[in-house]
């Protein structure tokens, strides 16, 4: 009996919203899904913040939601090369940004390991910039 394939997608998830649950959805049709998340320092360092939840919020509702969770301490590689997925699953609004630069991976890196990269259709309307893009705005109109 072939073993399952593996899935891997790494991201903050900082205020997890509709958008994450259907990605994750989504990335269960390709094999068992892990949801690598960005620890607080490590989003700090590449943001400039850190994020509204902390990485224990983050990872134990990811958690309730039946996924393995691994911690991610730095851009990626280290933990791809940890989990050997058999799929890298990515949100389609990162297919025009340099993603493997960001995550300090090559081609070749992912093809040695047999690692696909699939990019799966972001959800409109959603995201944790919006969100607190809402969230700010709400605040500026309740102090006026």
């Amino acid at each position: 009996m072939e073993k399952p394939k593996s899935v891997l997608t790494i991201g903050t998830f900082d205020t997890p919203h509709l958008g994450h649950a259907i990605l994750f959805k989504r990335s269960e049709q390709l094999g068992e899904l892990s949801v690598g998340i960005n620890s607080d320092d490590f989003v700090e360092r590449y943001k400039g913040k850190r994020p509204i939840f902390s990485y224990e919020e983050r990872a134990r509702l990811i958690g309730k939601l039946g996924y393995r969770t691994y911690r991610n301490d730095s851009a990626g590689h280290e933990l791809i090369e940890a989990v050997r997925p058999d799929f890298l699953v990515i949100g389609s609004d990162w297919a025009t940004k340099d993603y493997y630069s960001q995550i300090d991976v090559t081609q070749s890196f992912l093809d040695n390991r047999g690692i696909s990269v699939v990019y799966m259709p972001y959800t409109e309307d959603i995201s944790s910039t919006e969100i607190k893009r809402r969230l700010s705005e709400s605040n500026n109109n309740s102090n006026h």
